[in-house]
């Protein structure tokens, strides 16, 4: 903290703006670009990371309309194709209740966006 303070009344002391203040004014430009492309650095990764299995299953059970009394998901990603497109994906299933009675649907779920790529209902 004394640092500062030292540059700060050498220039005051010779009334002129010398070295030390262009030296303060060089690295506080280069320390606030590397700052910036670091913050833009990380925030890309963030933006690009997968999503987990857990957080999958978490918006599909917010979608469904019905309360869902069960649920489950692979941890595990799975290689498919669907029209001609490749995707990683986790698939899982839910039940829901309604009046009429307990349903189940099994889904899959793009593991790079969250994106559901099916959802389909299934006889017990």
């Amino acid at each position: 903290m004394t640092k500062p303070i030292l540059l700060y009344y050498r220039i005051k002391e010779n009334n002129s703006v010398g070295k030390g203040h262009a030296i303060l004014k060089t690295s506080t430009i280069v320390g606030v670009g590397l700052g910036f492309l670091a913050g833009a650095f990380v925030s890309k990764q963030i933006q690009t990371r997968p999503i987990t299995p857990e957080a999958a299953l978490s918006n599909i059970k917010q979608k469904v309309q019905a309360k869902v009394s069960g649920s489950w998901i692979y941890t595990n990603k799975e290689s498919v194709n669907v029209n001609d497109l490749h995707y990683n994906v986790y698939k899982g299933g839910f039940t829901r209740e309604t009046p009429s009675g307990d349903e189940h649907f099994l889904f899959t779920v793009d593991a790079d966006t969250g994106s559901v790529i099916e959802l389909s209902s299934t006889n017990v």
